[in-house]
């Protein structure tokens, strides 16, 4: 089989798994759009030097597809910058919650360190049936991170109150304001089981772009980020601070650094040039599909946080590819 004819078969297995995750059954098409796909993944030719130090719209990736939103942020200055515009991508965000999840499950002792759940595929909770496009095996927290598992999260989340849950999106930021940019939004309480919110399909909270932005970047800082402000505004607002043991910003790092070597993101720089820690999110968008990355880098040192938010696809069809072309169009400081 050829290496197009192999990707062909990937993406449409991709399709019909997150048909099966997302229950959307016959409105989602089952064939792969040729062309769009090779305009999520080949580059045009739109120079964007000095991204990182300078702000306004750029020519974006995959000209035929809707435009992606990719935002980054200066992680000691705080300084945050919008190179395709000021649009902030608002919607379900997907398994990007799943970094919520972890800190709550980890934090308030429901899991241990260790606590392991073994992935068949798929599994059946209060008559619904929930997928991974992979059958992970074995999985510890750090693991279902990476892999981003969603028979580990629904399993762990019998364990997390809704409740819990939505005290800990508060905790990172979901209901607040970020660059001046307001909230996007939020549940005013717990409405249906955690699950739902766990893996970010919940249609009450629908976070922004920046507000996720912000999620890559609390933990890469452990909790000490920077006041995020766009270069016309201020920098003089007051930090933002969260509390959580060493052991789970330990592990959601570690999860993040997982998702890029090994997990959803090893695509996202399979070189490793960068050193990026990243974790990406799929949701329904009508009969087609959403896609979030967010991440920072280098892991060793943060300097940089990022997140793109693409409707032209799954994260591995959009967001990963797409953000792939931005990080490394860009002179980084």
């Amino acid at each position: 089989m050829s290496t197009d004819e192999t990707e062909s078969s990937n993406s449409i297995g991709r399709r019909r798994f997150l048909k099966s995750i997302f229950g959307l059954g016959a409105m989602i098409e089952e064939s792969v759009e040729a062309k769009t796909e090779e305009s999520s993944t080949t580059h045009g030719s739109a120079k964007r030097q000095g991204a990182a130090k300078t702000q306004g719209s750029a020519k974006t990736p995959g000209a035929t597809s809707p435009a992606p939103v990719f935002i980054w942020a200066d992680l000691k200055t705080g300084q945050v910058g919008f190179p395709t515009g000021l649009n902030l991508g608002v919607g379900m965000p997907g398994s990007t919650m799943k970094l919520v999840a972890a800190a709550a499950l980890h934090d308030e002792g429901l899991i241990s360190p260790n606590q392991i759940y073994e992935c068949s595929g798929h599994i059946t909770l209060h008559k619904e049936t929930f997928n991974c496009l992979h059958a992970h095996g074995r999985v510890n927290l750090t693991h279902a991170i990476a892999k981003s598992c969603n028979v580990f999260f629904v399993q762990a989340a019998e364990k997390l109150h809704t409740t819990t849950f939505l005290q800990y999106a508060k905790k990172f930021g979901l209901d607040q304001p970020v660059a001046g940019r307001k909230s996007g939004a939020f549940p005013a309480k717990a409405n249906g089981p955690s699950y739902r919110y766990v893996l970010g399909l919940a249609p009450d909270m629908q976070p922004n772009a920046l507000q996720i932005l912000r999620i890559a970047a609390i933990v890469a800082t452990r909790g000490d980020v920077p006041f995020l402000h766009s270069a016309e505004d201020p920098a003089d607002g007051n930090r933002f601070h969260l509390e959580l043991s060493d052991g789970t910003w330990h592990r959601l790092q570690q999860g993040m650094e997982l998702a890029c070597t090994e997990g959803t993101a090893q695509k996202l720089d399979p070189e490793n040039k960068l050193h990026i820690a990243a974790k990406t999110g799929t949701a329904p968008l009508g009969t087609k599909f959403s896609s979030w990355i967010t991440g920072y880098f280098p892991t060793e040192n943060p300097k940089h946080a990022f997140v793109l938010n693409s409707s032209a696809g799954t994260s591995q069809e959009a967001a990963v590819p797409q953000s792939h072309k931005f990080l490394f169009a860009t002179t980084w400081p």
